[in-house]
């Protein structure tokens, strides 16, 4: 399966000063995790003192709600998991901006200047973000050791971070009779931030429709709805490769926001064709496209053809042109 064969350089479209404050922000994890590693070494790790480490990561998150999508990613290894996290998004346009004019200390950080270098990032949530990726490493690192629950512990599992904010949430009775919850798990979709005139989706639709990019025709009302993250069901996608591009194209016009491919990731927005080839690799199940293929797709797309390109490309230059009206 040639989607997967490639690997993706993540940064390839991160704005430099995002760049910057992971760089910047793993320097300080570095040093305090190494200054945590020399704490307990002389220790013997138990399953009780990662329980104690998840707690502490529970209550950080629990304080600060925008860290909530951190260690999902920091745990699938994505190198710049900050920026491919929801933290920018839940966190609001003011920290975006404030993020995106981050200049990097000069100074290499080390265990001497540690605390003082840290008291001048003058950044929301930067300390609470090192303490939370030092911490969630140091579960990560330990909770090998244990690798099945003990029958003590087995219904104790740890719950997650989501988990524990939710319960939080949850109402008091007003009796002590428990009624069967008949609703559906409410599920959180993310807004492609789109900032287009009614007369740039009607061109939208005739492009998608041109280059049939659906299984099925998509309304205009649909389109709208897929980039407000309010999409009741994934759209089934005939080309990944068009899809990638004209969104990429669409993200470099502004017309939608830069992490698209994480909003598609998370939404669940897009499924893969039926074809055989794909009955063979996912079963009978449905396949949702992830963001490694779409990365993997936008990596591609630099080299191989794309279906569909000039039709794509005159939508952005009419969608310019009507911006300019």
């Amino acid at each position: 399966m040639y989607e997967f064969e490639e690997q993706l350089d993540y940064d390839s479209n991160i704005p430099e000063a995002f760049r910057e404050v992971q760089i910047c922000l793993n320097s300080f994890v570095e040093i305090n995790y190494e200054t945590m590693l020399g704490i307990i070494s002389n220790t013997r790790v138990t399953e009780a003192d990662i329980r104690h480490y998840h707690s502490k990561v529970i209550d950080i998150i629990r304080n600060n709600p925008p860290l909530e999508s951190l260690p999902r990613y920091l745990r699938e290894g994505r190198e710049d998991y900050l920026w491919y996290s929801e933290f920018y998004d839940d966190a609001g346009k003011d920290l975006f901006r404030q993020y995106s004019k981050f200049t990097a200390p000069t100074i290499e950080i080390n265990k001497v200047n540690y605390t003082k270098e840290l008291t001048k990032i003058d950044l929301p949530y930067f300390k609470e973000l090192v303490d939370l990726v030092s911490l969630e490493r140091l579960c990560i690192k330990y909770e090998k050791l244990f690798p099945t629950p003990s029958k003590d512990t087995a219904k104790e599992k740890l719950p997650t971070p989501k988990e524990i904010i939710t319960q939080k949430k949850l109402p008091t009775p007003k009796s002590n009779i428990v009624k069967e919850a008949k609703a559906k798990p409410k599920v959180t979709k993310r807004s492609y931030q789109p900032k287009l005139s009614k007369e740039q989706y009607t061109l939208l639709a005739d492009c998608i429709e041109k280059i049939r990019l659906f299984r099925l025709k998509v309304k205009i009302s649909e389109i709208k709805k897929l980039l407000a993250g309010k999409l009741a069901e994934p759209l089934q996608v005939t080309n990944q490769k068009s899809l990638v591009y004209l969104f990429d194209q669409l993200m470099d016009s502004g017309h939608i926001k830069d992490t698209w491919v994480s909003v598609a990731d998370g939404n669940k927005d897009f499924i893969s064709f039926r074809t055989e080839g794909n009955k063979e690799r996912y079963g009978d199940n449905t396949h949702y496209i992830n963001m490694q293929q779409l990365l993997n797709c936008r990596n591609r797309n630099k080299k191989e053809r794309i279906t569909g390109l000039e039709d794509i490309e005159d939508l952005i230059e009419q969608m310019r042109e009507n911006s300019a009206e």
